[in-house]
């Protein structure tokens, strides 16, 4: 085959899969769930962030832990979604997981510059997740309400 066309078929497919992949996301069957999901972990991931002023990094164990939990309530929302979408939003929260849990090993470190990185990079996994939805599905910086189960409304005390 010559290269020409195998450029322009893989060009053709991964248009075609991106397409789908929107379509999906526009046509959720559980567009709150996602929603609510997205915000618990950006709240976690602002939460791990709000430790390093106060250089608090004892408590980033524990923030992990929490995303941890905190991807659970995504896998549910996306259960009932095509393979292909599923499959994309499952490979994205396994990253942000991993990052999470960077965080939680590095802190052991007191390395300050190497955590600060570390919860950076938990911000940058949850960037291409978030994309994948629509954005009045994606959570707004300073507006993500209260602790998972917690009361709502405004933000969280210490984004205030």
């Amino acid at each position: 085959m010559k290269p020409k066309v195998l450029i322009t078929m893989l060009a053709v497919g991964g248009a075609s899969l991106a397409l789908l992949l929107n379509a999906t996301a526009a046509e959720l069957k559980s567009p709150q769930l996602v929603k609510e999901a997205l915000r618990i972990l950006a709240y976690v991931q602002a939460d791990m962030a709000s430790k390093l002023p106060t250089k608090s990094y004892a408590r980033l164990p524990h923030e992990n832990q929490e995303f941890q939990e905190a991807a659970v309530p995504m896998r549910v929302a996306v259960d009932s979604e095509p393979a292909a979408f599923k499959a994309r939003v499952d490979a994205l929260l396994k990253t942000a997981q991993q990052r999470a849990s960077d965080v939680a090993e590095v802190s052991k470190s007191n390395d300050e510059v190497r955590i600060r990185a570390a919860v950076a990079a938990v911000d940058a996994a949850l960037k291409p997740l978030n994309e994948l939805f629509p954005v009045a599905l994606r959570p707004v910086p300073g507006q993500l309400g209260g602790r998972p189960g917690g009361p709502g409304g405004g933000p969280p005390p210490d984004l205030r």
